[in-house]
């Protein structure tokens, strides 16, 4: 096991992943978007790696493809690999914690900005030119079309919230307390579509998402913001409040799953 590797940060991957990642298995991209969810990152950072020496060269002192350097080059490839280069080079690679970090991870860092097209989907399933309210927005004229938007600084957690709402909830430790203030503004009168992570096997789902609101599981995985690839993860919409809403909106997305609740939300 590699040095830096046995001391990783808690990350939201099953423990499967994570033990893989800590043999130097896996997919790279994986390891690095967990990292960055969790607000840290890989040093040195596999493009610039790669691209220290350009590609034929980096691919003759690593013994490896250039076709390899080149998905490394885009912060693709294997973990191994990404380790091979790295020994090759004499670089020793460590996991660093992120300056910009902070609680709205999701919206503030444009890898997990929600994609263009599934608003305006949602907004045309919903009849809206905007919705009433985005409560954690990475600024006042963040990406999604609202007519209120809440930063870091509005604190969306502690406050009501009204008509119809979109969260883009921060992919962290504070993803829990989001889907649960979804569900609890539902209760209250709200419409309230989050754009979540499918993580059925977790206790917020279970407890907030489950039987408790209408989902609609997306086919394949998204490409959120201006991120290289598609997230290492699936991802589901989930309506509290509008059941009708959201069999509408899956209308909307091919290939899209809806998954009705079975009591009122």
């Amino acid at each position: 096991m590699h040095h830096f590797l046995s001391q990783l940060p808690p990350l939201n991957l099953p423990r499967q992943t994570v033990n893989r990642i800590q043999k130097g298995q896996g997919r790279l991209s994986v390891l690095t978007a967990a990292l960055r969810e969790a607000g840290y990152e890989l040093r040195p950072e596999p493009e610039i790696l790669a691209a220290r020496y350009g590609q034929r060269e980096a691919a003759r002192k690593a013994s490896l493809s250039r076709n390899t350097i080149a998905a490394l080059m885009k912060g693709e490839g294997t973990v191994a690999s990404y380790l091979a280069l790295a020994e090759a080079l004499k670089v020793v690679p460590c996991i660093v914690k992120r300056k910009a970090f902070a609680a709205c991870l999701s919206s503030r860092d444009q890898t997990w900005q929600t994609p263009s097209d599934l608003l305006a989907s949602i907004l045309i399933a919903a009849g809206r030119e905007a919705f009433d309210l985005d409560p954690c927005s990475p600024a006042s004229d963040g990406p999604v079309p609202a007519l209120t938007r809440w930063t870091e600084t509005d604190d969306g957690l502690s406050r009501t919230w009204q008509g119809l709402v979109f969260v883009n909830p921060p992919y962290s430790r504070a993803l829990p307390a989001w889907v649960a203030k979804c569900k609890e503004e539902a209760s209250a009168g709200a419409v309230v579509i989050g754009l979540v992570p499918s993580r059925t096997d977790t206790r917020w789902w279970h407890d907030h998402v489950a039987d408790q609101a209408s989902i609609i599981m997306l086919k394949g995985r998204l490409k959120f913001g201006n991120g290289k690839g598609s997230a290492p993860f699936p991802s589901a919409l989930i309506v509290w409040g509008g059941q009708e809403l959201a069999a509408r909106i899956a209308a909307t997305i091919p290939g899209a799953w809806h998954i009705p609740t079975k009591t009122a939300a």
